[in-house]
């Protein structure tokens, strides 16, 4: 699958900040836009182009909204391959064993997790998690 849309917000409240604060309803605010997001290194370190975003200043920008889409950066590619091995072992001929192995993320890829969308944070842009690695099972079903 190609990645999933995400959006960039700010954590600070700059439309309801500076001389006049207003009630705005929003708990954040998007940063300006400046440039292509989806142009970065694509790093666990730096997925986005981070010189793409202009944060609002909260005394010039006081009341304004920053001009960032919603879903407009891209976040990273999810693939999966699974895996599943099966025996049948007749015991009579109405009744049987079935032994089965199942490996999930047979491929063992690493499909990262959306990276942190906060400008304001420490950590934007880096990718903290990533979904589960390969996992393996084994089942013996009795069937009558």
């Amino acid at each position: 699958m190609t990645g999933t849309p995400f959006t960039v917000f700010d954590s600070n409240d700059v439309a309801a900040q500076g001389s006049a604060p207003e009630i705005t309803g929003f708990s954040a605010q998007r940063p300006n836009l400046i440039g292509n997001p989806n142009n970065g290194p694509r790093t666990v370190s730096q997925w986005l182009n981070s010189g793409a975003f202009q944060r609002l200043d909260p005394d010039a920008d006081a009341g304004k909204f920053g001009t960032e889409g919603r879903n407009v950066n891209v976040g990273p590619a999810y693939a999966d391959w699974d895996f599943a091995a099966l025996k049948n072992f007749r015991v009579t001929e109405s009744k049987q064993f079935q032994f089965r192995a199942e490996m999930f993320d047979f491929l063992n890829r690493t499909n990262f997790r959306l990276p942190d969308s906060d400008i304001s944070s420490p950590t934007f842009n880096h990718i903290l998690a990533a979904q589960d690695p390969r996992q393996v099972q084994f089942a013996l079903k009795f069937m009558f």
